[in-house]
């Protein structure tokens, strides 16, 4: 479902990592340093699952994606794990064409991956854009950042000069984030702690946890009837819908997954949709 761990090879010049359109892209940025790190995912929509949504991270969970660890002690020292001042963030979109009639693998045009912090105690909403406009500026802000790495590689370390991660994702005042990409007030970005923030799952030692969520520009995927596709996943309109969360422990791996509440263990069962938009608690 995922990419493989072993396609992901490190670099360490600006010009050499790779981009495509709807990649799904991991980075950080310290606030105040003078580096940053760039990982290519792959394409958002394989985190989406074809047709399982969410379920599909519960279903089939990977917790090995790829092994950031001397990335960023190269970065940040060999520290970073207690840094209070390091970022974390997901981000991809596909187009910000604002047409209707194009979908791609079914998300229509402008449709927005986006991270949302995880502390693991409490419960996260979702987000919502109250314009098309918005989306607009979202997706040309993601793409902005994204196609500042071209070449073959897949991990980046770039000078922030380089880089246009701070640039898209401003500080409004020391320590608070400010509108990520145009359009996500607030950002989108976690910041991390002193120790870690505990276990996800199976997942220990969790450093950062990414909630990667979903949110439709335009005309829903075909199929969509009353707010629901053809295979029973919730689909809403300029509203967020969660997929899964990304963790980083404190090795520097890289993995997939959900955890569901107790009761949403039950509606997994029967195939609720429902769970596709679900923050899931800390098991």
């Amino acid at each position: 479902m995922l990419v493989a761990s072993g396609s992901l090879v490190a670099a360490s010049s600006a010009q050499a990592a790779s981009y495509a359109a709807g990649d799904l892209m991991l980075y950080f940025f310290e606030e105040g340093g003078t580096q940053t790190v760039f990982a290519n995912l792959g394409q958002a929509h394989t985190y989406r699952g074809a047709t399982a949504g969410s379920q599909e991270a519960l279903a089939s969970p990977n917790l090995n994606i790829v092994n950031l660890g001397s990335t960023l002690n190269t970065a940040f020292g060999s520290g970073w794990q207690s840094m209070t001042n390091l970022y974390a963030g997901l981000a991809g979109v596909f187009s910000a064409s604002t047409g209707t009639s194009v979908q791609q693998n079914g998300d229509p045009n402008r449709t927005l991956y986006f991270s949302m912090g995880n502390n693991l105690v409490d419960e996260v909403g979702n987000r919502t854009f109250a314009s098309s406009g918005g989306m607009t500026s979202a997706a040309n802000g993601i793409i902005s950042m994204g196609t500042t790495f071209t070449g073959t590689e897949n991990i980046l370390i770039s000078p922030v000069e380089n880089s246009r991660i701070d640039d898209q994702n401003p500080f409004f005042a020391p320590g608070i984030l400010g509108t990520a990409f145009g359009g996500f007030a607030g950002g989108v970005a976690q910041v991390g702690t002193a120790s870690t923030l505990g276990s996800f799952g199976s997942v220990d030692d969790v450093e950062f946890a990414l909630d990667l969520h979903r949110i439709l520009a335009t005309l829903a995927p075909a199929g969509t009837i009353n707010g629901v596709d053809a295979e029973g996943n919730p689909v809403a309109f300029r509203n967020s819908m969660y997929e899964g969360t990304i963790t980083i422990n404190s090795s520097g791996v890289v993995g997939f997954s959900a955890v569901p509440e107790p009761s949403s263990v039950m509606l997994l069962g029967l195939g609720a949709g429902a769970l596709a938009f679900r923050r899931r608690r800390n098991a």
